[in-house]
């Protein structure tokens, strides 16, 4: 079979490749047919980036800051510091071969970029540009933003690209990590025309990768000794004091046993899973740069927050924790578990109240609706409103999880199962959620012979780990989620309908924002609110154009798509109301093609009239046309033939 993560294995396939990749790439994104024999990886990629409500058609990606944030941002980086001489070196190697040498963050946010001056005009075309954001949700499946997604090395080639504007080239990544930690540090890219493609040009990504890596090897040893050394300083201090801390990926680096004994536990692994610690590990999260404070009621404990820096980084927090009851306002204590459900129209009133109905019951809930909807937001604030919200909230997504691992994922495996797997034998998601709830998300792309399985744990309340015989109770409350019609799915026998009935004890249909135009406003103003804090900006409001544009725009990506289009607007706001000018390219564009020509409207109809003619066979119709078939997709942009 060969690596499944590299995408070309001989020069000389490269145009039958292309073809094939071409007509399976027409085939999932125009027909919706499921592409044959295509790599799991990508495949899965493409279906992520559906979810997303990602435009296939899209021609270039965002750029995520401006020159000035640009300079301030890599200034800043560790990464990019310690890289530099290597990536340097890799430039003048690859010079002249046609490539681009990328290092990204580990959100996919291009900092380093260096090659061939033409190839470096032509990337331009699709925002290959230092500051632009390559991840998969914003650019689609592309070789950076999947290698984050998966985080392993890849290859992506041609059409495997899930945009068109990516159609012309090659990519290859891999992930730069923390030696120590393990955490995502950034991405190394090498990238160039389709034509070129080669498949040792991922070997050299990650050799480059593994070569950073060591760098950081002793600049992690270095940190990890000050953790320590904080650590031990902090004990001599505060005798009687309990003590944690934590390195800047919030992993546990020493503890005083008592400390932990507030908790119920010795094991340090297992701490972030523990119930009502979710508050403390928001609170780090959200980049504490002073010392805090943040009561936990589940536990009556009292945590000052000590940030841990070096050389002006923040590289750990030193926890001083403390039992106590608390006496303050009870802000802490207290959550809506619905604050995050947008809406006033009186469909989304009656899901919300029969959501909050069924809450405190046990039994299995459905959510159905476009992808963005909110289902998975729905889902948390339905287990946060349960008895059971003081255990664990695990989910899987179903579509996400290749076949053959979906199996460990839910049930577990023993030891000696797998070559390769934990020694110890690992617990499965429904082990993990015991007590909880599980959000199984895109269960229509759950394989036939784990439904049965899954059927037999919902009426038997008990799983069997993989290579064992023996039965585990357990406790947990299911909620399942699809965008797809699992009464279709039944007829065409690929969803068992004993499992359906099962599953479908109380149906949540979430309404597509596009029967939701009353509630555009006020999803704007929640939007607006949350990224104005994020970026520090000034926004006094949304102007009347906009607001209507957004109540006639038909929303594909729904409450997704419209938080993104609101985080671009906020991001580069030219004066203190959002305008037209504000929105992404690609959103206008829709409003643009409204105002067609005569001439236009006639090359649209014949379009129109010959796609009709032919059902669909777009092959035919550029054939007809007398044109290419990507000329052919350009127009149908254009005109919003979908």
């Amino acid at each position: 079979m060969g690596n499944p993560l590299i995408a070309i294995r001989s020069t000389s396939e490269l145009l039958s490749k292309m073809q094939e990749l071409e007509t399976k790439w027409t085939h999932f994104i125009l027909d919706g047919l499921e592409p044959d024999q295509m790599r799991m990886n990508v495949y899965q990629s493409w279906k992520r980036c559906q979810s997303y409500g990602i435009d296939p058609r899209q021609k270039q990606t965002s750029l995520a800051m401006s020159d000035r944030q640009m300079t301030e941002w890599v200034k800043k980086s560790h990464l990019y510091q310690i890289s530099l001489p290597v990536l340097q070196h890799l430039s003048d190697q690859i010079q002249d071969t046609g490539h681009l040498v990328t290092l990204c963050d580990n959100n996919g946010k291009i900092m380093y970029l260096q090659g061939d001056r033409t190839i470096m005009a032509k990337a331009e075309h699709m925002n290959f540009v230092p500051g632009a954001d390559w991840s998969e949700q914003t650019a689609g499946t592309n070789a950076i933003g999947t290698c984050i997604a998966i985080q392993q090395p890849i290859q992506i080639f041609s059409f495997e690209h899930f945009c068109e504007g990516c159609h012309p080239w090659v990519c290859s990544s891999a992930p730069i990590k923390d030696p120590l930690t393990g955490q995502l540090l950034g991405v190394i890219d090498l990238t160039g025309p389709s034509e070129l493609a080669q498949p040792h040009t991922l070997g050299i990504t990650v050799l480059t990768s593994l070569t950073i890596q060591q760098l950081f090897s002793e600049i992690s040893r270095k940190k990890s000794d000050y953790l320590q050394a904080c650590f031990t300083r902090a004990k001599e201090q505060w005798k009687t004091d309990l003590v944690i801390v934590l390195d800047a990926a919030l992993q546990i680096v020493n503890s005083t046993s008592a400390a932990l004994s507030l908790f119920n536990t010795i094991d340090c692994q297992q701490f972030w899973s523990l119930p009502g610690v979710e508050d403390l590990k928001s609170a780090l999260l959200n980049g504490i740069n002073d010392v805090a404070e943040i009561y936990l009621p589940f536990w009556r404990v009292k945590i000052a927050i000590h940030p841990i820096v070096s050389d002006s980084e923040r590289i750990g927090f030193l926890l001083n924790l403390k039992k106590s009851e608390w006496h303050g306002s009870g802000s802490q204590m207290v959550h809506n578990h619905w604050s995050e459900i947008i809406g006033q129209s009186n469909q989304f009133k009656n899901i919300v109240y029969k959501s909050q109905l069924v809450a405190p019951t046990n039994v299995p809930v459905l959510l159905t609706g476009e992808s963005g909807t909110g289902k998975e937001r729905f889902a948390r604030a339905i287990h946060l409103a349960s008895p059971r919200h003081r255990s664990p909230f695990l989910a899987v997504n179903c579509g996400a999880i290749p076949k053959e691992l979906m199996a460990s994922e839910l049930f577990g495996y023993e030891a000696g199962t797998f070559t390769g797997g934990n020694p110890k034998g690992k617990a499965g998601k429904f082990e993990e959620a015991n007590g909880g709830t599980l959000f199984l998300d895109e269960i229509g792309e759950m394989p036939q012979d784990l439904q049965v399985f899954l059927l037999r744990v919902l009426q038997e309340k008990e799983i069997i780990r993989l290579g064992s015989s023996k039965s585990i109770p357990v406790d947990v409350r299911i909620i399942a989620a699809t965008n797809q019609s699992l009464e279709n799915l039944m007829e065409e026998g690929k969803f068992r309908s004993d499992l359906f009935y099962r599953l479908n004890v109380v149906e949540l249909r979430l309404p597509p924002l596009r029967e939701r135009a009353d509630d555009i406003l006020l999803l704007c103003d929640h939007f607006i609110r949350k990224f104005t804090d994020k970026y520090g900006k000034l926004v006094r409001g949304i102007d009347y154009a906009v607001l209507s544009f957004f109540r006639e725009y038909h929303w594909p990506g729904n409450i997704r798509e419209l938080q993104n289009v609101i985080e671009h607007a906020v991001l580069f706001l030219q004066g203190e109301q959002i305008q037209m000018s504000d929105l992404p390219h690609a959103l206008t564009t829709t409003l643009n093609n409204k105002k067609e020509s005569p001439l236009e409207l006639e090359e649209k109809k014949l379009l129109m009239q010959l796609i009709h003619e032919t059902n669909g066979n777009l092959s035919e119709v550029a054939r007809r046309c007398k044109i290419a078939r990507t000329t052919l997709y350009r127009k149908m942009e254009k005109y919003n033939i979908r």
